[in-house]
């Protein structure tokens, strides 16, 4: 019995010491998480709430024209629990970070930029994706799928893609016109949310119907 006790304390002291490390690496991802996504959206106002506690972080931020509002989440990988940790890697991967924007305007319908290796649970996932046109497309190293419906939107797709920086962290990207909105999934990345969503941000106004980018 006594030759299990040294591993066992061994295990324990790893996972405590394990937990604080990955506890406060989560607390720094979320910090830089929040400031880069402030500094590109410049929000009038902000609210956080957190859940499961360092997990992740659901955001709401009121925005100036042409946005309404902003509502978001970033969820962690599990970096305090060593144990869970590897098979997390294996299921989620990475961290994740989710951003809808909602704008005043019209917009000219719906349009979606997949990457390749979420291109088939998206087939599964977006409602009326069998009615779409679709075209595979490279930025860089990159394959993306592109799905839309109305006249135009492939072309506005394809020069939406061309100007973004750091594409490699695009997931997928959506112009809903119906609830008037913009959906972002990307896979979060120190330095780097930043300059995307920056040069992402500007490079949405040819999606609005022309003159209706601060319509109530």
């Amino acid at each position: 019995m006594d030759q299990w006790i040294v591993p066992i304390i061994a295990l324990a002291l790893i996972t405590t010491l394990g937990y604080f490390q990955g506890r406060k690496k989560n607390r720094w991802i979320s910090g830089w998480i929040a400031r880069e996504t402030e500094n590109a959206l410049n929000p009038l106002d902000t609210q956080y709430t957190n859940f499961g506690g360092t997990i992740g972080y659901n955001f709401v931020y009121r925005l100036g024209k042409p946005f309404r509002e902003a509502k978001g989440t970033f969820t962690l990988l599990p970096r305090q629990s060593i144990l869970y940790l590897p098979l997390s890697y294996l299921i989620a991967k990475h961290d994740r970070y989710y951003l809808n924007l909602f704008v005043q305007g019209k917009l000219l319908g719906e349009g979606h930029i997949v990457h390749n290796r979420y291109a088939r649970k998206a087939r599964k996932t977006i409602l009326g994706i069998e009615g779409m046109e679709s075209e595979e497309v490279w930025k860089n190293s990159q394959r993306y799928v592109l799905f839309w419906k109305e006249r135009g939107m492939g072309e506005r797709l394809r020069k939406f893609l061309d100007k973004l920086a750091h594409e490699e962290l695009l997931i997928h990207f959506c112009c809903y016109g119906e609830n008037k909105t913009f959906f972002f999934y990307l896979k979060p990345e120190k330095g780097k949310l930043v300059e995307f969503l920056r040069s992402a941000l500007p490079e949405l106004k040819p999606f609005f119907v022309k003159g209706a980018e601060n319509d109530d």
